[in-house]
């Protein structure tokens, strides 16, 4: 696996924890619409926003530690 797919990933991962950082009430919405079909359960979903956004901060945190490695030539494997 590449740089180019690393710095994919890493994009990919930084823009999902942005998403989830400036919407947290939609990405609870939607976890909380999935566990009422019984689609799953989802904790999250109840203890409020501040763990989407904990979630958020983590996805962005990884995600730009990649693409910054990436950048720089570092491979992770």
């Amino acid at each position: 696996m590449g740089l180019g797919f690393q710095l994919i990933v890493g994009a990919i991962l930084l823009l999902w924890g942005a998403f989830v950082m400036s919407f947290p009430r939609l990405i609870v919405k939607v976890a909380r619409a999935a566990e009422k079909a019984g689609l799953a359960w989802n904790p999250q979903a109840r203890w409020g926003t501040l763990w989407i956004r904990m979630l958020g901060s983590v996805l962005g945190i990884v995600g730009l530690i990649t693409v910054v490695t990436a950048l720089f030539g570092i491979h992770w494997r």
